[in-house]
């Protein structure tokens, strides 16, 4: 009845009266949309590298969740002349699944992944015949730095986890189904317990570990692998010149301050650091006991040192020490700093990490200087402050050389030399990583840390890009089109995508033709574009949001869809296949405006939820002033912290005719502490404690402390304890895999059930934080222009009256 009702909607929404549209963008559209993955470029710069992400529709089985893309992922390689059509690297039977590692530094090899029938392989790739010597045993991923690298052209040092035993990040979608069977045919059977068993304080040692991995030499000329380590490790870094590697493995629970808050992404174990001679096989612990700050692991240009941050167990992280590691002599040496801290840097997920690197083979510290932040040299001379002259130096260094660095302050990038002179380069232009590039070759300590180490960089005016020497200024090269997605650099090759107004999806090397292009069939598909609104923040500062209008339009003013997400300012959507869940072009293709609202919101700092109504609602009563929707007819539609906003205003104002929340938290003081399906059945993966605690009390929540400190600073911004005030009808949906536990939605299901309110729970099984499965997501889209239909009644008045 359901999709009949759809059906009958939807001819309505899209023919309405008048001219018919053409083609309008539909879900079968989305899910078609092929993309690009990871683009490398070979270190003699002779070959490009990249990956064709094909369709949704293109490849199963969907228990991967967002990484599923990895099993429609082909390799392709071109001669970097431009004038070389792309071949697939390995031979059509070898088919999809294939993600690009690291390049051999005589361009000749690749290092591969491969995901497949739930195992996942690593490979190393002869780039001219395809040929691919599959290597024995799991490769670690490389979420937090790297997990394989080579040595030399022959060499590489790679992380081995346990023999099948896939990273958590690729297996937590299937893994929880099997689990969860294991446990449950063991209590059927009687013979064995099935349970999970947890503990903290005095019982920590109850919880479970997971295998230890090993740091192995590898032989690219014949696949033999020489273990140099045994732990946990998750990060490694070669010195330069190839005779030691560091890596960085997590060794035992550290102790915490339970009267300090929680960082959502704050390590429970401590990380120590080995440092392996390659030549010899001998490894050594130069800190033992000590935790290493994540995502820095710094080597000097000349391989003799090492750079980390280390500090004692119960000590902040601001009192640790800049530690040099010389592994020769086998000493451990601290920095004499001078009085100055590191800048307290948070990641997105605040993991709290130093950034630090080299200057020549001075160290150098992104250091809190008074009201500033800058980068500062510490040499035998004592401290000397990089970047005074510039307003505001990044966390993260552009680039680095023996003679200077390239800093970017607000869109322009600097050449900072060792005495501290400044020199304007241009606007910054940084590459920009893929999904899969987080995933097998470089995570997230690029983002702070390891800048490129070149004596060039790239910069631009807004119209052009070009190169220039870090240490003169001079231009290298010809100049090329401004791109916002520079994927691959080097000093005389660059590769750009590039996107135009049908989502026609290309690669380019420099200013060439294109070498391909994906996505030709939506050529004759019409596609809404957004319009700026401006208004004010309650203090006055200025804000932008998006409107899209309907690309077609009945007898009546469209009803407007609010898609809220507080915290940063609005952004346009610039493709067509962004947000599964709230898709813009979907809702104008259907019929309705979108709009979306700029809350960054800074006053709302740790009460999330007050005022949010207001907000979403200055922005609303800017764009009705354009005249393009009904403003008494207003969606909210929110996925996530979105859907959180989106409950919150329904519950401080009576505007809103609908409610559609995906995935969100709606009690912060249940959210604080459940757990999730995959690590409560899997917690030898680590405790969901500090990263769901840590997400209320410092993350988006921001309440700055547990439930049982301020409790009514909780039941001010839980929803859910708001239920009463909510007037209009509400559709929720949830997943049993979600890392937000679906029993957010069912407690919001219930209060408002119980007060015979008009609600609807979908909850999609096997699914996680956004869909994946295509049936499911087809539903999705039916379920909400149903209910839609249904609520909304499409009582409006005429298009052109004076409502």
């Amino acid at each position: 009845m359901l999709r009949i009702v759809l059906a009958t909607a939807s001819a309505v929404l899209i023919c309405g009266s008048g001219p018919a549209l053409a083609t309008p963008f539909t879900l079968e559209d989305m899910l078609r949309i092929e993309q690009f993955g990871q683009v490398s470029l070979s270190p003699h710069e002779t070959t490009v590298a990249f990956e064709r992400i094909g369709p949704t529709l293109d490849a199963g089985p969907y228990e991967y969740d967002a990484l599923d893309l990895v099993l429609r992922s082909q390799i392709l390689v071109a001669p970097s002349d431009g004038h070389t059509a792309p071949r697939p690297l390995l031979p059509e039977i070898e088919g999809k699944g294939h993600v690009i590692g690291a390049w051999s530094p005589d361009d000749r090899r690749l290092f591969i992944y491969r995901l497949r029938d739930r195992t996942f392989t690593a490979g190393i790739a002869d780039t001219v015949t395809g040929e691919v010597q599959w290597l024995s045993g799991t490769p670690e991923s490389a979420m937090w730095g790297r997990a394989a690298q080579w040595r030399n052209n022959d060499d590489l040092i790679m992380i081995q986890r346990a023999d099948s035993d896939l990273p958590p990040m690729l297996r937590q979608g299937f893994h929880v189904q099997d689990r969860m069977n294991q446990l449950w045919r063991s209590t059927r059977e009687g013979l064995e317990p099935g349970r999970t068993l947890i503990g903290g304080g005095a019982f920590l040692g109850l919880n479970p570990k997971p295998a230890d991995s090993r740091l192995v030499l590898v032989s690219a000329n014949n696949g033999h692998q020489r273990t140099l380590a045994s732990g946990r490790f998750h990060d490694l870094e070669i010195a330069p010149g190839g005779d030691f590697a560091a890596a960085v493995r997590f060794a035992g629970d550290r102790p915490f301050d339970p009267g300090i808050p929680f960082l959502q992404g704050d390590f429970s174990e401590r990380r120590e650091l080995t440092l392996a001679d390659l030549e010899s096989g001998e490894t050594w612990e130069p800190l033992p006991g000590q935790d290493i700050s994540p995502l820095l692991l710094a080597w000097s240009p000349s391989g003799d040192r090492l750079l980390v941050w280390a500090r004692q167990d119960g000590e902040p992280w601001s009192d640790g020490r800049l530690m040099q590691i010389d592994p020769k002599r086998k000493t451990a040496t601290p920095t004499t700093l001078g009085g100055f801290k590191p800048a307290r840097v948070e990641t997105g997920l605040r993991t709290e990490v130093v950034s630090a690197d080299w200057l020549g083979e001075t160290p150098i510290l992104y250091a809190q200087n008074g009201e500033r932040r800058d980068w500062v040299a510490f040499s035998d001379a004592g401290p000397q402050v990089l970047t005074a002259d510039l307003t505001s130096p990044s966390v993260s260094l552009v680039a680095v050389s023996g003679h200077c660095l390239v800093v970017q302050s607000g869109l322009e990038a600097w050449s900072v030399d060792q005495k501290g002179n400044a020199e304007h380069l241009g606007r910054a232009v940084r590459t920009r990583p893929s999904v899969t590039s987080a995933l097998v070759s470089q995570g997230q300590r690029f983002s702070f840390n390891s800048p490129p180490r070149r004596d060039w960089t790239l910069t631009g005016d807004g119209d052009e890009i070009w190169r220039v020497d870090t240490a003169s200024g001079a231009t290298i090269g010809a100049r090329m089109k401004m791109s916002p997605r520079i994927l691959a650099a080097g000093e005389r090759r660059a590769v750009i995508a590039t996107r135009d107004d049908h989502n026609h999806d290309a690669l380019a090397l420099d200013g060439e033709p294109p070498m391909i292009r994906l996505n030709d069939r939506l050529s004759e598909v019409a596609f809404a574009r957004a319009e700026a609104v401006t208004h004010q923040a309650p203090d006055g500062s200025p804000l932008v949001s998006w409107l899209y209008r309907p690309l077609k339009t009945g007898d009546h003013k469209p009803a407007l869809i609010v898609i809220p997400y507080p915290g940063s300012p609005a952004y346009a959507p610039a493709w067509a296949d962004d947000n599964v869940i709230t898709n813009a072009q979907l809702m104008t293709a259907a019929g309705y405006a979108v709009l979306i609202p700029s809350l960054p919101r800074p006053d709302r700092r740790g009460e999330p939820a007050i005022g949010m109504a207001d907000d979403i609602l200055g922005a609303v009563d800017a764009a009705a002033a354009l005249g393009a929707f009904d403003p008494d007819r207003i969606v909210l539609w929110g996925h996530s912290f979105g859907a959180f906003a989106a409950v919150a205003a329904a519950t401080q104002s009576d505007r809103f005719s609908a409610v559609i929340a995906a995935n969100g938290p709606y009690n912060l003081l249940s959210a604080w502490g459940q757990f999730s399906l995959k690590p409560s059945l899997a917690p030898e993966d680590g405790l969901p404690v500090r990263s769901r605690a840590g997400w209320v009390e410092t993350g988006q929540g921001g309440l700055g402390s547990p439930p049982f400190a301020d409790t009514d600073r909780y039941v001010r911004n839980s929803p859910v304890l708001a239920a009463d005030r909510i007037t209009a009808p509400v559709l929720l949906f949830t997943a049993d895999r979600d890392y937000v536990p679906p029993g957010q939605a069912e407690e919001l299901f219930s209060a408002l059930y119980r007060q015979q309110k008009d609600v609807v729970l979908v909850t999609y099984r096997g699914e996680g934080h956004v869909l994946s499965s295509p049936a499911n997501i087809r539903d999705f889209y039916e379920t909400v222009w149903a209910w839609l239909d249904e609520v909304l009644k499409r009582e409006a008045p005429p298009a052109g009256s004076s409502k």
